[in-house]
């Protein structure tokens, strides 16, 4: 068993390159040429800077990188650091698909070095009326790219967005529920667990968004549990970068005593010319 997963997870480190390639491939058919002329700071994206997700796609035929990093001090005292690089494509209309490549490190690590390296893909079924949400279902698949990781883990998220208020304050809620599978857990280890998430946001100015969440997690250790309260703001620095910096705190004895997140991303449209 030692012997496979090494095996695939050189196998995997090795294709990385081939997969970020037909994703980029995938964005640009031939024939339409449709592009998004700026990056949506509008569209929330997990963990830039909180976890709360929105049921919106990213822009048709966009392409964009995104950046994070995360600082999480544990209730034991450790430090958790996870820096991650994104690629975000929208091939197809309502559609948008992404590879994240995490790096961790800090005492709460085992092993310093990649992580479980993650393909995801979102579907947005509707936009919302006035008595509708918007919905929208997203699948990730994380693979063994690591020393700590074994097998391929799955998670299925369900989103749903509704505008709120008749002012000219633009303000939405969200609800993020998510179901995580542990494909080959050990003894100490959860098979299922759930994530749960509540978040508001609302535009402060034409180019600021506060968001506010209560994130409620259930680890992937058996007997352990979370409860997360995060707060950010998102700023649109130009028509094709935003800028992010948010901070959470834990609520009980098992939760994170803080968390510091700070993100970007740049939509890169001018590929498409």
């Amino acid at each position: 068993m030692r012997e496979n997963n090494l095996n695939w997870r050189k196998a995997m480190r090795s294709t990385l390159p081939a997969i970020v390639a037909v994703l980029v491939v995938a964005a640009f058919p031939m024939g339409d040429l449709s592009l998004a002329l700026a990056a949506d700071h509008m569209n929330l994206e997990e963990g830039i800077p909180v976890e709360i997700e929105d049921a919106l796609p990213t822009a048709y035929r966009n392409i964009e990188i995104q950046g994070l990093f995360h600082w999480d001090r544990e209730y034991n005292g450790d430090d958790r650091f996870t820096s991650e690089a994104r690629l975000e494509l929208g091939p197809f209309r309502n559609t948008q698909l992404e590879i994240d490549v995490p790096f961790l490190w800090g005492d709460a690590v085992e092993e310093d070095g990649l992580g479980a390296v993650r393909l995801g893909a979102l579907y947005n079924f509707n936009q919302e009326t006035l008595l509708v949400p918007a919905f929208a279902l997203a699948g990730d698949l994380e693979l063994p790219t690591n020393d700590e990781s074994e097998g391929v883990d799955t998670t299925l998220k369900f989103i749903l967005t509704k505008t709120i208020g008749r002012s000219s304050v633009l303000q939405r809620i969200h609800v993020n529920g998510s179901w995580k599978h542990n494909s080959e857990a050990e003894g100490d280890e959860r098979e299922d667990y759930y994530v749960a998430v509540a978040g508001y946001d609302v535009r402060v100015t034409p180019d600021t968004m506060l968001i506010i969440d209560f994130v409620r997690e259930q680890d992937e250790m058996k007997d352990e549990e979370a409860s997360i309260v995060e707060v950010g703001l998102r700023y649109q620095l130009t028509p094709l970068t935003v800028l992010a910096l948010g901070a959470g705190a834990g609520i009980g004895d098992e939760s994170p005593d803080v968390r510091v997140m700070v993100g970007f991303q740049h939509s890169l449209t001018f590929l498409h010319f």
